[in-house]
């Protein structure tokens, strides 16, 4: 009897040592695959996501990354140093109001991204694309109001680009672009002048067009 209590024990004992362990291992491998951390500096807060894992996937030599390592965010060519941020990203002033929001997916800026000043005004909004800036725009002045729209490709003009100049009247100027290099629209041709000849004699009724000067704080 008393032989059988110490085996009853002893299987017990084993049982309360084993169970803690495979607990631990089902719940490592349960937990999301990233991490945050609340970092504070003289120029305020940042919140951050990043992989609780170091990652071990491709890197290209030309992107630029960003990681986190050592309560650090660090900002790497061709590479990763630490875990890679990885999910929602917040910038706060001193006094917590926003400064950047934006996303990253494996240290690379991804989705749309917002820049306010310390004022709490927004000046841009602007769309990321596997850490190249890449897709619409849209830049504020400091009272709010829009000043330029139009896409960008690896961060340079590419497209319509629409510039605000006046503050009271729509003042618009628009120019197109090829990769960061502005295309000079041609001169008008013999029909174009015939065309205006013509709008002069007849009245030269012109119909106003209602620019959409739409700010783009919806962009998705």
């Amino acid at each position: 009897m008393r032989k059988q209590l110490i085996f009853i024990f002893t299987v017990c004992t084993g049982m309360a040592w084993c169970i803690p362990v495979s607990a631990q291992r089902y719940l490592e491998n349960a937990i999301p695959y990233r991490n945050s951390a609340l970092l504070r500096t003289d120029g305020g807060i940042t919140e951050v996501n990043f992989t609780k894992k170091e990652y071990l996937g491709r890197a290209e030599p030309g992107i630029i990354y960003y990681s986190f390592y050592r309560d650090s965010i660090y900002r790497t060519q061709g590479g990763y140093h630490g875990r890679p941020l990885h999910g929602r990203y917040v910038e706060r002033y001193p006094d917590r109001s926003l400064k950047v929001l934006g996303n990253y997916v494996y240290g690379l800026r991804n989705g749309k991204w917002q820049h306010w000043d310390n004022g709490g005004v927004l000046r841009k909004v602007s769309r990321w694309k596997e850490g190249k800036e890449t897709g619409r725009f849209a830049i504020y002045d400091t009272t709010g109001r829009l000043r330029q729209k139009g896409f960008l490709l690896d961060g340079k003009f590419n497209g319509i680009v629409s510039t605000f100049h006046a503050r009271d009247t729509i003042q618009l100027e628009k120019a197109r672009y090829d990769y960061g290099t502005k295309i000079e629209t041609p001169k008008r041709k013999v029909l174009g002048s015939v065309y205006d000849r013509f709008r002069s004699l007849f009245g030269n009724r012109s119909v106003a067009k209602s620019e959409d000067s739409s700010d783009l704080r919806s962009i998705k």
